[in-house]
């Protein structure tokens, strides 16, 4: 087995999530491209967010909190459960900031940032 660095995993989770068309780049501003999640990818999130929170015993918005301060392991179930709650509540805050209207939420990570515009494919 071959031994990954974190950005070869990070690509491979946002490959895949391509591949199963969980999310769809969209240009924004300053011909910057970002990863939107669709719709059927969000609730498909949200059942894989619950699964591996369960199966990891780790809470989605505590990693993103490690990843966020630079101690997230280096173990690919980790780093996608951190990706995956940060791409959805991401998404979340986008679509109500744009007037969006939706149900209630698996999780929430706090941030002191600006409102986001989906994530960057290079960041």
């Amino acid at each position: 087995m071959e031994l990954q660095n974190k950005d070869d995993i990070r690509n491979g989770i946002l490959q895949g999530w391509l591949r199963a068309a969980w999310v769809n780049p969209v240009e924004g501003p300053n011909e910057q491209v970002y990863l939107r999640l669709t719709p059927g990818g969000r609730l498909k999130m949200r059942r894989r967010i619950k699964e591996l929170e369960a199966s990891l015993g780790e809470s989605g918005a505590e990693l993103v909190k490690q990843e966020e301060a630079g101690t997230l392991p280096v173990e690919k179930e980790k780093m996608e459960l951190a990706m995956m709650a940060q791409a959805y509540t991401s998404e979340r805050k986008f679509i109500k900031s744009q007037g969006g209207s939706l149900g209630s939420a698996i999780l929430e990570v706090e941030d002191d940032e600006e409102p986001p515009r989906g994530g960057p494919i290079d960041g």
